[in-house]
């Protein structure tokens, strides 16, 4: 695990239970396979509050901004398939 990969993983512990539960298992299992722009996208969306993460995330709430909407996507379905869950 590299520097970067360290400190994207800390910044994935939140205030929020149901973020931790998927935003770090995410970073373990995808973030060696991200490309830059991708990891760009992660981290500007871990700049958004807990409460707006967790309604984007969990309540999959219509995410306004369609330039991160392919992170939200891929994040969503790497925990639908986590959970055995279909879209």
């Amino acid at each position: 695990m590299n520097e970067l990969e360290k400190k994207i993983l800390w910044q994935c512990r939140r205030g929020l239970w149901e973020l931790d539960a998927i935003l770090i298992p995410f970073v373990e299992k995808c973030f060696s396979s991200l490309n830059d722009s991708e990891i760009t996208q992660f981290r500007e969306l871990l700049s958004y509050e807990d409460i707006e993460l967790f309604d984007i995330l969990v309540n999959k709430k219509e995410f306004e901004d369609k330039a991160l909407g392919s992170m939200v996507t891929k994040i969503i379905e790497f925990q639908n398939s986590s959970l055995g869950e279909k879209n």
